[in-house]
């Protein structure tokens, strides 16, 4: 009895912990625009929703973590552009959901960790400078200048029929389709599946 009277202190705490590190921002913004993400450490994730709004979930080990974390959403209606920022992450643990217009431009740039980008419509410039990126590319066919690179890595893009791995891979392939992939990671691996 006593062991499962401290296990449910401890899950207990441990959904409490969970709940109180969580946080997020939302602005309104336009389908169809393009959305800068400049992210520090962590790990992301990018899906696409029916909204128009750019919303940012982020989850830390702490309240006092969470309490750092910097996170600003600056959309430009007169453009059709937005920039999200998130500053001075946490070295564990950190990670953030980012939900965009399903019909969105991405241009991302992470310092280190890992990017998972859901089934996004529209232009995607991804770049790690160390970590793992994966790029739900359900419909290949709608990409015409796709292209992949790891200075020391590799590339695993069963959408594309292309499997490399060492020093200074990369590929690059014209398509049919009017959106543009580019992925790039110097250190880490990429996969477009």
């Amino acid at each position: 009895m006593k062991h499962l009277t401290i296990l449910a202190l401890f899950l207990a705490a441990t959904a409490l912990s969970a709940l109180a590190a969580e946080s997020s921002l939302e602005k309104k913004f336009v389908s169809g625009g393009t959305i800068r993400i400049h992210l520090e450490s962590g790990g992301y994730t990018i899906r696409p929703t029916d909204s128009p709004n750019i919303v940012v979930t982020y989850r830390a080990n702490s309240e006092h973590q969470l309490d750092h974390v910097k996170v600003e959403i600056e959309p430009n209606p007169a453009t059709s552009t937005a920039d999200v920022y998130v500053r001075d992450t946490p070295n564990n643990n950190f990670s953030a959901t980012i939900e965009v217009p399903r019909r969105s431009n991405l241009r991302v740039r992470l310092t280190a960790g890992q990017l998972t980008v859901d089934a996004v419509e529209g232009d995607k410039d991804l770049e790690i400078n160390a970590g793992q990126m994966q790029v739900d590319v359900s419909h290949p066919e709608q990409y015409g200048h796709r292209d992949a690179s790891v200075l020391t890595g590799a590339i695993q893009a069963p959408a594309f029929n292309v499997s490399k791995g060492g020093l200074f891979r990369s590929f690059e392939q014209t398509g049919p389709g009017k959106f543009r992939l580019h992925a790039h990671i110097m250190t880490g691996e990429i996969n477009l599946r």
